[in-house]
């Protein structure tokens, strides 16, 4: 499907195909409002149709929506056709302080949009983008934020910024992705190379091309270009407007968004819009500056082709003396390590990252070495989590004539946590913090800290038979029973759920603070009496906020059972941070649990977890634990 139709019934007739970025307008070295919209009109006037801002296009926090407020005045005071006009707006950074921070918290993007609405003065935001991913939120969670603004009827269109492939993938289960706003210009090609604008192309959505000609940094390297330079003095222009133009000639959904603060510059941009390459120009152009996907990424997008004569694969066979590539793939902690291990048994030659060193790609050169040499069965076991981390598995099998086989091991990702959390407590035989796990996760890929578990899951793309595999199976994990763990155990949350303070803090700074909550002791004497272990459970950053001491922290935790009048088995608590969470011992992740479990040899079908909050029933779902409410289980 051409893209063009789809990029006119977006933005409308498109008399000049570039949009208008008010960037530099709005934030640090930005003109008066006056003689910014003074160049807005310019823009206008010249035929630009597309305006292109967002909520951070600002100085600070204080002046947020300032790019936007700018498009309004824009507008309004123009005496031009208002209702041709497009604004493509954005959410998903803050400006603390004047720097650029990722917030992807579906709370702030509600908000964030709902003054955007007022801001831009309309009841639906024409198209709205995500800035950028922020690592501390589950990509997923983001996404669904958008949707529901969809749903909403506040948001007519979404569209994502600086994404690769497979976030575009996942965005479309939730909402048709209008439009994708990356980086592209002659000096930085990253977004044609990994297969994004081809992607674009082929799904027909336009491709917002910011920093067109390389960014205010880069542009005076056009100047002296030994490519650019001789185009320019045969088509009597600039290097700067070949450069654009070059960009235009790239693909027919390229939309750039060029940026100004002169009014010479914004009509140089707009006058390359009329400059007509020839293939003699074009040819000089792509020998230096290609925009073609690489081969890889190519395979990613369009469906793999079988070579003929290539052996046909029942699917779920195990290790068997038929020749294959086995491809294993499943998040950090799935379990491929004992099924790896079937095949290396087999005979099978294995091929890992871990065992290897260097990255992923660095196997295919291996790979090819090995099928050289005759070798017909190989097994790679990798996370491969992307289509496009697959591909040269694929293509160089089948330049081999072998058929490959991807064992998909789906593991959630709640069991994935359980997983690594046992493999650090086997080690270490204690939970790790936040600094310990990054330094780990350099030497032992086994023990990745939670923010890569949850990367791969936003990144995971479900192999698919048009990457070319001959069989495709889906393997569930099953986790083992442990028949010597009997105990039952009630887990607690602490504060809101056993205590208040006199002083009205949310968690108590002294020994002196702690109030038990009431019919707490009542309760839990009956629990106690049916042979449940106590155990209390709590997150306390405060630590390492610095708001408290590990000592105050214990000495109200002693207070607390000894207002119980209880035995409590073990307290336990995370002292990390809240923001970003590094460890795996803060609720809701599933560490204190799977700790206590091995220690007690718990049995958790028969626990219970007791707690205030959602991280608290989080908890409880992660390991599989019955959870009941703190005031319907004190009630």
């Amino acid at each position: 499907m051409s893209p063009l139709p789809r990029i006119a019934g977006l933005f409308g007739r498109l008399q000049v195909p570039i949009g208008f970025g008010l960037l530099r307008l709005s934030t640090e070295g930005r003109p008066s409002a006056d003689e910014a919209i003074s160049l807005i009109h310019t823009a206008l006037d010249h035929g630009i149709r597309l305006l292109d801002t967002a909520d951070s296009y600002c100085l600070d926090n204080k002046d947020f929506h300032y790019g936007e407020r700018l498009a309004r005045l824009a507008i309004e005071s123009w005496q031009g056709p208002r209702e041709e006009v497009r604004i493509a707006t954005k959410v998903g950074l803050v400006r603390p302080n004047g720097k650029w921070i990722p917030n992807g918290a579906p709370k702030h993007i509600a908000k964030s949009v709902d003054e955007s609405l007022t801001e831009l003065a309309t009841e639906r935001l024409f198209l709205l983008q995500l800035h950028a991913r922020d690592s501390r939120v589950p990509l997923e969670e983001t996404l669904a934020a958008l949707a529901e603004l969809v749903r909403a009827g506040k948001v007519e269109h979404v569209g994502l910024c600086n994404v690769g492939p497979a976030e575009v993938r996942q965005a479309m289960r939730l909402f048709p992705v209008a439009s994708i706003q990356c980086e592209l210009s002659v000096l930085a090609r990253k977004s044609a190379s990994d297969g994004m604008l081809l992607l674009t192309q082929e799904l027909g959505i336009p491709f917002l091309a910011h920093r067109p000609l390389g960014g205010y940094a880069k542009v005076e390297k056009l100047e002296s270009n030994r490519v650019l330079v001789p185009l320019a003095k045969r088509h009597q222009t600039t290097p700067h407007e070949i450069a654009l133009a070059a960009l235009l000639n790239a693909a027919p959904n390229v939309v750039p968004l060029v940026g100004a603060t002169k009014r010479t510059s914004l009509l140089s941009s707009i006058h390359a819009t009329q400059i007509r390459l020839d293939v003699s120009d074009q040819t000089a152009l792509s020998i230096k500056y290609s925009f073609e996907a690489d081969e890889d990424a190519a395979a990613t997008i369009r469906p793999t082709t079988m070579p003929a004569g290539l052996p046909s694969l029942k699917p779920n066979q195990s290790p068997g003396d038929e020749p294959e590539v086995v491809l294993l793939m499943g998040i950090q902690g799935a379990g491929k390590s004992d099924l790896v291990q079937s095949y290396v048994d087999r005979g099978y030659v294995r091929l890992n990252r871990d065992l290897l060193g260097g990255k992923v790609d660095d196997l295919i050169g291996p790979l090819r070495e090995v099928l050289e040499q005759g070798q017909r069965r190989v097994v790679l076991d990798n996370t491969y989590p992307t289509r496009i981390s697959r591909a040269s598995v694929v293509r160089v099998a089948h330049a081999a004539g072998l058929p490959v086989r991807c064992r998909f091991l789906d593991t959630s990702i709640d069991d994935a946590r359980i997983n690594v959390v046992h493999r650090v407590l086997e080690r270490y035989e204690r939970l790790l913090g936040p600094s310990e796990l990054k330094e780990l996760a350099k030497q032992d890929p086994n023990l990745p800290p939670p923010v890569a578990l949850q990367r791969w899951l936003d990144t995971l793309e479900r192999p698919q038979e048009d990457e070319g595999f001959s069989a495709i199976d889906s393997i569930p994990f099953v986790r083992r029973t442990v028949d010597d763990h009997k105990q039952k155990g009630l887990l607690l949350d602490v504060d809101g759920t056993l205590r208040t303070t006199r002083s009205g803090e949310i968690y108590p700074r002294s020994a002196e603070d702690v109030v038990l909550l009431p019919n707490r002791r009542e309760t839990l004497q009956r629990w106690v009496d049916d042979g449940f272990l106590l155990f209390f459970l709590s997150n306390q950053s405060g630590i390492a906020s610095g708001k408290l001491s590990q000592t105050d922290a214990e000495a109200a935790f002693q207070r607390t059972v000894e207002l119980l009048g209880l035995p409590v088995t073990e307290v336990t608590y995370c002292p990390h941070p809240a923001f970003p969470v590094g460890c795996f011992c803060r609720k809701p992740l599933p560490g204190l649990g799977v700790y206590l479990k091995r220690k007690y040899k718990l049995d958790f079908d028969q626990s219970v977890m007791v707690g205030d909050m959602d991280s608290d029933a989080a908890f409880a779902r992660g390991i599989a634990v019955r959870y009941v409410d703190a005031n319907e289980f004190f009630s």
